[in-house]
């Protein structure tokens, strides 16, 4: 990282421990419209880019009040603690019970890193802790009538930037390799219902919640399993206009993060595995055909030295930095296949 942010590396970690400072939704336009969710969810506001995405703001840190109570969870619970979702039991390591009498508890981070406080309901139950404060104030969104029906998406900003870059035409055939969860793949229909779209995951559990997706909300796009590193050997796809990869990658522009450890040997073998990606979309594009590769990660060897091959012009390329432009660590690159 210090290849990237040299003088600026404090900066940019400093940054990384906060959440975004606001939290975006992607209107679904292909059902409902976006005045009238606002009317619905009017601490939401229009952005100043995509007219089919809204925010709302996350606020804090707020002060957490430091009980005698605890419940310790896990890293990646502790994170979505800290923006008010509460602790279930997949995430608990262990509690602490000072005052058996008290019901309220501090929930710490497996670092011991206070996050949030609540109300404890013990170990036997799934809910463990309801959170009634956290260090960041952000809207519960997960029982909204308009996301379960499907007439809105949470999708980062930064990711947005990705349809609009790829530009789908009427009848151009587009691949998504990596598409789970959904959200890229998801935009593209929407700013094109016109495009043969499909998209791959690798495992059975993503492919059944993609179609699950999909119908919700209103969409038709073909969905399948499959080891997208081997689609033309597999499935002999070929004369592909464009294509999207969003390789599994160290996701160190994911933000909060509390902490995170990476050794170099962990990249250099997530830039191996992105390169197979790479080189399966160029046997499947037509000629001049394009890549959009994107990563929420902020490493070279993932991003610029990943897209760094001679069958690829690289038309366009933009990194996302936390400290400057207040949203994820992203990187994407638009690609034209040659001869």
């Amino acid at each position: 990282m210090k290849e990237v942010y040299g003088e600026y590396l404090n900066d940019f970690l400093d940054a990384i421990r906060k959440p975004n400072p606001r939290l975006y939704v992607r209107v679904n336009t292909l059902k409902t419209s976006v005045e009238s969710i606002l009317e619905n969810l009017p601490h939401f506001k229009l952005d100043e880019d995509f007219k089919e995405a809204i925010y709302t703001e996350i606020k804090g840190p707020n002060e957490i009040n430091i009980r005698q109570n605890k419940v310790i969870v896990d890293k990646k619970t502790a994170e979505s603690v800290m923006l008010g979702a509460n602790v279930y039991k997949p995430g608990l390591k262990r509690v602490v019970i000072n005052d058996p009498k008290d019901k309220m508890v501090t929930v710490y981070s497996d670092r011991e890193i206070p996050v949030a406080e609540g109300k404890y309901y013990g170990t036997n139950t799934d809910l463990i802790v309801e959170v009634t404060n956290s260090l960041y104030t952000s809207p519960k969104l997960a029982d909204l009538s308009e996301l379960k029906n499907g007439l809105i998406y949470v999708q980062g900003k930064a990711s947005m930037y990705v349809a609009h870059l790829l530009d789908p035409q009427p009848n151009e055939k587009i691949v998504d390799m990596t598409a789970y969860a959904g959200g890229k793949l998801t935009h593209i229909y929407q700013l094109e219902p016109r495009v043969e779209l499909i998209g791959f995951d690798h495992t059975e559990k993503k492919v059944e919640k993609l179609r699950d997706l999909v119908n919700k909300m209103g969409m038709r796009i073909e969905i399948y399993k499959a080891d997208s590193r081997y689609l033309y050997e597999d499935y002999n796809i070929r004369d592909v206009d464009k294509v999207i990869i969003d390789p599994p990658c160290s996701a160190l522009g994911i933000r909060p993060k509390l902490y995170d450890k990476k050794t170099e040997q962990d990249i250099l073998n997530f830039h191996k595995y992105q390169k197979q990606f790479l080189n399966s979309a160029y046997k499947i594009l037509k000629k001049n055909g394009v890549v959009i590769y994107s990563t929420c990660t902020v490493t070279t060897w993932e991003n610029e030295k990943v897209i760094n091959d001679p069958r690829f012009s690289v038309e366009y390329e933009i990194r996302f930095h936390p400290h400057i432009h207040e949203i994820t660590g992203f990187f994407i690159a638009k690609l034209i296949k040659k001869g």
